[in-house]
């Protein structure tokens, strides 16, 4: 199966349109399968008591919460043009909606394939219960969420067969040592859900062994600087970085395969090569009966299967064989 990948560009274009534009084009170059944004009205999202955790303290030097969402949103114009220009590109356009007027904006003026829950939102009830009366598949991230309150967001929204869940460490960049992959397998068999893993680390190897474990979907922040001001640059790969990410990932779905037994015409010339098969000891005249101190195992495997050897033993060879060759079906009566 086919990993979704999903490059979250988010507020990484600096609430530039035409950055945002360049960086689908180049994304959708790489193979990726979406490209995701964020959407919200700055006052609908935080109150005067807001604050900024200290990885955007660090990263963005606007005061307050509500200025910096200010200064990196799009208009919702501009998210019907992004819509497009991601459809012309022949790239699934996603984006999260952080109150209910964006997220009512997105569901009514853009198709997208999925709603995107994000892990700040988990338990944002008039969300949840909105995108659980839509026809539409979901994706929600459980960052800083305990297994009840996964739960309760999954029993909420309803009809699970169509959620999909991530795995998400919320911390920017999180540490290998926390990322804590079983928890995506723990999610899977607690809640019968499909799976997959938001990456906030820094490098490819969470996402690529997120896959290998049975990821079916991979959400990780891109960046076109990862100098610039802003609050995700730091902890996002930049467009080549993310280029040798989809690379692996698709490699590791061809080495993932199917759970089909399923032999190549090199692995059955190997096969033949590598097996044994019944080989006589001596020279053995026709018409005598085959004994056991006349035949061994040796190479190739073209011949009677070593587990045959009960049943080649009293048969009667039908033609002369000499000594060292494998014994044949026509050998013998």
């Amino acid at each position: 199966m086919k990993t979704y990948i999903i490059a979250e560009i988010g507020p990484n274009h600096n609430g530039n349109l035409n950055r945002a534009i360049s960086m689908v084009e180049e994304l959708a170059k790489v193979g990726v399968d979406a490209v995701k944004f964020q959407l919200a009205i700055p006052e609908n999202l935080y109150s005067k008591d807001s604050f900024k955790p200290s990885y955007q303290k660090e990263n963005d030097k606007t005061v307050s919460p509500l200025e910096m969402s200010k200064k990196n949103q799009l208009s919702f114009s501009d998210h019907l043009k992004l819509a497009e220009i991601c459809k012309n590109n022949k790239v699934d356009y996603l984006c999260t909606g952080f109150d209910m007027d964006s997220l009512k904006f997105l569901d009514d003026n853009i198709e997208m394939s999925y709603f995107k829950i994000p892990s700040g939102e988990i338990l944002s009830v008039d969300l949840l219960e909105y995108i659980g009366k839509r026809n539409k598949k979901v994706l929600l991230s459980t960052g800083m969420a305990s297994y009840q309150e996964i739960e309760t967001a999954i029993n909420i929204i309803g009809k699970k067969d169509r959620i999909t869940v991530f795995h998400c460490v919320s911390n920017y960049p999180a540490p290998p040592s926390d990322v804590n992959l079983k928890v995506m397998l723990e999610i899977k068999a607690r809640f019968g859900v499909s799976v997959g893993f938001s990456d906030h680390t820094l490098g490819n190897d969470a996402a690529i062994a997120a896959v290998a474990l049975g990821a079916e979907v991979i959400e990780k922040h891109v960046t076109y600087d990862k100098d610039a001001e802003g609050p995700d640059h730091k902890a996002s790969a930049t467009i080549p970085e993310f280029a040798s990410l989809v690379r692996s990932i698709r490699n590791v779905d061809l080495l993932l395969g199917s759970s089909e037994k399923i032999f190549s015409d090199k692995e059955l010339e190997i096969k033949k090569a590598a097996r044994k098969s019944i080989v006589t000891t001596r020279q053995i005249l026709a018409g005598e009966k085959i004994k056991r101190e006349d035949i061994c195992l040796k190479r190739p495997g073209f011949g009677f299967s070593p587990l045959q050897i009960d049943e080649i033993i009293g048969k009667t060879l039908t033609k002369n064989i000499e000594s060292d060759r494998v014994i044949m079906i026509d050998h013998i009566s």
